[in-house]
């Protein structure tokens, strides 16, 4: 047994043999190959987490946010009233100003990281005369110009927009999102005849580099957008919560 283990480590000569060479090499490819794994994953968690953070927090907007109320000229210009004269305030609506603020947000989550963050809304502009039925709804939906991403991350990283371009449409029926959004009663103004309302929906997706693969940074140095995509990603979709029903009215 002793031979053999000589024999293993040198050969006749007293070099170190092919075999341990061998073995070497490859228990460090597996060490490396477990360590971008784990990382990849831990980070890939922690991105899950800021993300639904700040998705939950968005969603508060009319506890949270009572500086952001929206007149009602900004909810006849996103297309959730048929006529200016019957439309009302709202929490609900939001500005690339408020998207920046979430993405600093995630940033400060995510140790200051650079952080390319988008929000999109699907409302659903019920039928007057029936307001619960889903088929005679028509979808309306706020998103993809409501961006936030670095110079410096997003300049030389096209894969980044691609990624939130590949997203399928929100406002779209065929992919089902308004299956997600329930009808629910609701007390409203007494100059609103409808009595219940489509909660609308916020979808927030967020990506990052992940910095820690040492995979990635060997092939990608210079972070410049190559073959292999070197981002973690995640997207959620969360319902309105809003507590006042005069500024998160029924759309129409």
């Amino acid at each position: 047994m002793k031979k053999y283990s000589n024999n293993f480590f040198h050969n006749k000569n007293g070099a170190l043999s092919i075999e341990f060479a061998f073995c070497f090499l490859l228990f460090s490819v597996l060490v490396f190959i477990i360590y971008d794994v784990y990382v990849t994953i831990t980070l890939q968690n922690k991105l899950e987490r800021a993300n639904y953070t700040v998705a939950s927090i968005f969603r508060e907007r009319s506890t949270l946010y009572q500086d952001k109320l929206k007149n009602s000229n900004d909810v006849y210009r996103a297309g959730l009233c048929s006529n200016r004269k019957t439309c009302y305030e709202s929490y609900e609506l939001f500005d690339s100003q408020q998207v920046k603020e979430m993405s600093a947000l995630a940033s400060s989550l995510l140790n200051n990281r650079e952080i390319a963050l988008q929000i999109e809304a699907l409302f659903i502009l019920q039928d007057p005369n029936n307001p619960g039925d889903l088929n005679k709804a028509k979808l309306v939906d706020q998103g993809k110009n409501f961006f936030s991403c670095s110079k410096g991350l997003c300049s030389s990283n096209g894969s980044i927009k691609s990624y939130f371009n590949s997203l399928p449409d929100i406002g779209k029926p065929s992919n089902n999102y308004q299956q997600l959004a329930p009808y629910v009663p609701r007390l409203v103004d007494s100059s609103i005849s409808m009595t219940g309302r489509w909660v609308p929906l916020y979808r927030v997706s967020m990506c990052i580099v992940n910095e820690e693969s040492l995979y990635l940074k060997w092939i990608n140095s210079n972070r410049k957008d190559s073959g292999v995509i070197p981002n973690l990603c995640s997207n959620v979709v969360v319902l309105s919560r809003c507590n006042n029903a005069k500024f998160c009215p029924t759309y129409f």
